[in-house]
């Protein structure tokens, strides 16, 4: 209910104040389990994922930025998982079992923090790990122009235009699951470069 009526308010706030301009959205699985990896330009990214595709998205979130109960308890009603670090722990582990089994999308920002450079910082390789343990596919995803409308140092966001493009889905499995370094790091750059492509 709460994730519903968010969802409905977010697409009436976007409505008025962005330009939006879809592409790729046939690349988006109807159902099934996936993560969608992005770029981050502004805190508008994840929300924009969240109304332009008709899925129930779940992603990580730091847990000291929720510090009140009610912000912690809306958190997880929006699907976000409180993370006490960047690293991958079983905790963690069990989570993204949970919402790989019921069939959710989870959405990973493979940077860890926003850039506004105009080119991507550079990608982790946790979301990589993740895909290839609960064989997953990866939907590479582009959004330009949030950080025109949500910048950094910016409280209220402002009329823009923006894009977002979904990308074909890309599976990094093998017979056993094991991956050199050297496999992992092209596997990365591969996903880096078609969100880069675009």
């Amino acid at each position: 209910m709460v994730y519903r009526l968010s969802i409905l308010i977010l697409k009436i706030i976007f409505f008025f104040l962005l330009d939006i301009n879809v592409k790729g959205k046939e690349n988006v699985p109807s159902e099934g389990a996936a993560i969608l990896a992005s770029n981050h330009i502004s805190l508008m990214d994840a929300p924009l994922i969240a109304v332009t595709i008709n899925r129930r998205l779940s992603a990580y979130a730091k847990k000291s930025v929720f510090n009140s109960r009610l912000k912690l308890w809306y958190l997880k009603s929006m699907g976000g998982i409180p993370v006490q670090t960047e690293k991958i722990n079983r905790e963690l582990i069990t989570k993204t079992k949970q919402i790989f089994d019921s069939g959710k999308m989870l959405i990973i920002f493979p940077e860890g923090k926003i850039y506004h450079n105009g080119e991507p910082g550079e990608f982790k390789d946790g979301f990589l790990r993740i895909a290839v343990q609960f064989k997953v596919p990866i939907i590479p995803v582009t959004i330009k122009g949030t950080e025109k409308s949500l910048g950094k140092g910016q409280k209220f966001p402002r009329p823009a235009k923006v894009e977002i493009i979904y990308g074909e889905p890309l599976k990094f499995n093998n017979v056993d699951g094991r991956f050199t370094k050297e496999e992992i790091q092209q596997a990365i750059d591969e996903v880096k470069k078609r969100i880069q492509k675009t």
